[in-house]
């Protein structure tokens, strides 16, 4: 449900894929694969050699089993050598495909608990349209910052491991606590991987079994690292209290701009609501009643977004207050609204308003 563009035009799915394909995402449609046998058999048929395949590059992950009886498992991916971005959560989502069914229950509660009332008119068949061909969730272990050379450690997850009723990761639960991070819950089969921010462009990097040892650099530093990023949030967030409070800055012309339950700025616009956390911005657009999913289209680039229901736009933000990662950036149907979920480009940093810098 996602659709790109470069930084100024919107654009349609062909172009969706020629702008991914330059900055490096391997794309492969039946045309493509069509065209690739087309090609080899008239080669093989003309006497002429097999064309030289594009070149690659091997990313080494770990898989953590959540069977404490299963060992660890050291994985490769191949990705386009030039490709940028992180490559593990395209490339596991189709792992976390399966494994159980949701239950619909759980995930209402869960949505109603995330978005208040207006999870609560979220359908079954919503809910398991969005997760049936798998999707993959990061938790940050360790942040790219320049005291461990900007190389972040993450774990990669099933998003709806628990409301699939998978077993927990004990394991993996045990590594987030010696990386600081008591009381969080893992399930299912988990992996973990490496991504390094500088120098640019941000890319997928190694992660060995070795690294998982207790006396591994990343992980002694971990604690440490992540008490100093909370202390600067902290920090942030009282100065801005000292302020007078985000409720005062209004720098996107919303009808309000306010802080949100975590601290961070959030607003209303005209028939909109905003709010953030450290990884994205949401954004509830109201559209028609009885309005479905098939008739709506979202549209993404780093610096805008619009929602059409039937080719008419109903929401256009352009000049994003700061940007995001079109190619990870998605939306889903609600009850009578559209809930875009942006992917910020910069991670932990704060939107002070939704548009306008």
């Amino acid at each position: 449900m996602t659709e790109t563009r470069d930084d100024e035009d919107v654009v349609d799915e062909d172009a969706r894929v020629a702008w991914l394909r330059a900055r490096g995402v391997e794309i492969e449609t039946p045309e493509d694969r069509a065209r690739a046998r087309g090609e080899r058999e008239k080669s093989l048929s003309n006497g002429a050699g097999v064309e030289r395949e594009q070149a690659t590059r091997t990313v080494t992950y770990v898989r953590i089993p959540c069977d404490d009886a299963e060992a660890f498992v050291e994985e490769t991916l191949t990705i386009g050598e030039t490709q940028a971005g992180d490559a593990l959560p395209d490339a596991l989502r189709r792992r976390f495909a399966g494994g159980g069914e949701v239950d619909a229950d759980k995930a209402r509660a869960e949505a109603v608990r995330s978005l208040g009332e207006r999870g609560a008119g979220i359908s079954k068949e919503a809910i398991v349209r969005e997760t049936e061909g798998g999707s993959t969730e990061t938790f940050a272990l360790v942040r790219p910052s320049e005291t461990n050379g900007w190389c972040g450690v993450y774990l990669y997850l099933d998003e709806v491991g628990m409301l699939k009723g998978l077993p927990p990761n004990r394991r993996a639960e045990g590594l987030s606590r010696e990386c600081g991070f008591d009381g969080v819950n893992f399930y299912g089969d988990m992996f973990i991987g490496r991504v390094q921010t500088k120098p640019e462009p941000m890319r997928s990097v190694d992660f060995q079994l070795k690294d998982l040892d207790s006396s591994a650099t990343w992980m002694r530093a971990a604690t440490m690292e992540n008490v100093e990023y909370s202390k600067g949030l902290k920090e942030l967030e009282d100065a801005m209290n000292k302020n007078g409070g985000m409720e005062k800055i209004n720098m996107s012309g919303d009808d309000a701009v306010a802080s949100g339950g975590n601290g961070m700025p959030r607003g209303a616009g005209d028939n909109y609501r905003w709010s953030q956390t450290e990884d994205e911005v949401d954004v509830d657009v109201d559209v028609p009643p009885g309005t479905i999913a098939k008739a709506v289209r979202v549209q993404f680039s780093s610096s805008r977004f619009i929602v059409k229901v039937n080719d008419e736009i109903i929401c256009d933000v352009d000049d994003l207050h700061n940007a995001c990662r079109p190619d990870e950036s998605t939306w889903t149907m609600g009850a009578d609204e559209v809930c875009v979920s942006l992917a910020k480009r910069d991670e932990g940093r704060v939107w002070r308003a939704l548009a306008g810098r």
